[in-house]
This record gives structure tokens, C-alpha cells and sequence, in this order.
């Protein structure tokens, strides 16, 4: 019986030797790699800071050639128009000099140099202008633009895939408001003709969402920057 116990006692002193050294000498575990994102962070960081005040500068020039602004002072009017081809081309040189991290900004800079040059061609354009001329060309030019923010929203959408998901996804569902709000202002205008009165509300409501996407879309180039430079290289 004593050499059983004393056996036992063995067994169980083995035992907690064996348990402190795996105290005092754990095992190393794999470190677990972070997926080192495919895109040039620092060029994304100095650049797109750029399209945020590009954009403040765009707005101002809107708000200078609004029909409200242009009343009071028409001279406003003029600067606005060369503001706004200055800032439009200024974005899309910047959009070129980013295009190497995605195609998408590529084609939207494209699209921003179209635009500028058929706002040079609709400087001379006066309220006598013929309407045939006038209107085919604000065709355009709307057109080219809404296409140039579809691949500004996809080139966004892809650098942030792997620095910011969350951005990423809400760059997608800025662009389907920005659809949306489009395409109800074409709606409406079409409605009003039928049911002026609800056509008009649906135009109304139209253009206050297409200002609401142009702010949000400002805060989110902003958010856009400062995850890049906030991303540990």
C-alpha cells in the first residue's frame, strides 16, 4: 500500500512539473498576416484630400451660376461658368494622376475633360440662343457627367475594398441614390405634363435628394482621404 501511494504521489508530481513548464514556456502561436492592400495608399491620400476641395470649389462655382445668384448679381454669373471649367478639368487631371490604382478613374478624368470643353463651347450660348442648338448640347453634357460619376463611385468603390469595406459598400449605394434621384427628375419633368401638380412634387423632392447625394458625397471623398491616410503602411 505505501509503495501504491507512493507511486500515485510520483504520477501527480510529474504531472505538475509537466503543467508549470507549459506555464512558464508556452507555445508560440502563428502570427496571423494582414492582407497588405494591392493599391498605392500614399498617392490615394495626397490626391483624393485634392478632390475634396475640388468639389468644395465645384459647388461654390454652381452657386454662382445659379438662377437666384445670377439675379441679384449678374456678373457672378461669368466667374461661375470659368470656376466651374477650371475645377472640372483641375478633377479630372487629378483623376488621371490616381488612374494607375484603378481604370474606373481613367475614364471618368475622360469624362470630366468632355465636360469642360462643351461648358467652353456653351460660354458664348445666350438666353436667345436657338433652343435646338442649346438643348441637345446640355443633353450631352448631362449625360457624360452622370456617366463620369458612375466611374468615380467605381474607381472609389474599388481602391477601398481592402482599406475600408464598409466605404467601399456605401460608395455603391451613394451612386444607386444618385441614379435614383436622376431618374425622378426626369419622371417628374415627364409627368408634370400629364399631372403637373404631382409631377412638379416628384421634381421637387428630386432635386432636394440630388442635394443631399452631392453633400453626402463631399463627406464621403472626405472619409475616403482620411482612411488612406490613416492606414498603417
Amino acid at each position: 500500500m505505501d509503495e501504491l501511494r507512493k507511486d500515485q504521489m510520483e504520477e501527480r508530481t510529474g504531472e505538475t512539473g509537466e503543467n508549470i513548464r507549459e506555464m512558464e514556456f508556452p507555445v508560440d502561436q502563428p502570427e496571423q498576416t494582414v492582407k497588405k492592400p494591392s493599391v498605392n495608399i500614399p498617392l490615394l491620400a495626397k490626391w483624393i484630400g485634392v478632390l475634396f476641395w475640388l468639389i468644395i470649389a465645384a459647388n461654390i462655382a454652381s452657386l454662382f451660376t445659379s438662377e437666384n445668384m445670377t439675379n441679384v448679381v449678374p456678373s457672378l454669373a461669368f466667374a461661375g461658368q470659368i470656376l466651374n471649367i477650371v475645377t472640372t478639368a483641375a478633377y479630372g487631371v487629378i483623376l488621371l494622376k490616381i488612374a494607375s490604382e484603378s481604370i474606373y478613374y481613367r475614364n471618368s478624368a475622360i469624362c470630366c475633360f468632355i465636360t469642360a470643353v462643351v461648358a467652353v463651347a456653351m460660354i458664348p450660348v445666350s438666353d436667345d440662343t436657338d433652343l435646338a442648338l442649346a438643348i441637345p448640347v446640355v443633353i450631352v453634357s448631362v449625360v457624360v457627367s452622370m456617366i463620369g460619376e458612375y466611374y468615380e463611385y467605381k474607381g472609389h468603390t474599388d481602391v477601398l475594398n481592402d482599406v475600408s469595406p464598409a466605404l467601399s459598400e456605401k460608395w455603391i449605394r451613394l451612386w444607386k441614390w444618385y441614379m435614383g434621384t436622376f431618374l425622378g427628375i426626369i419622371g417628374g419633368t415627364v409627368l408634370a405634363v400629364m399631372i403637373p401638380l404631382i409631377g412638379m412634387i416628384i421634381v421637387l423632392g428630386a432635386t432636394i435628394g440630388t442635394m443631399v447625394v452631392s453633400v453626402v458625397k463631399i463627406v464621403y471623398i472626405y472619409k475616403t482621404a482620411k482612411a488612406f491616410r490613416n492606414y498603417p503602411i
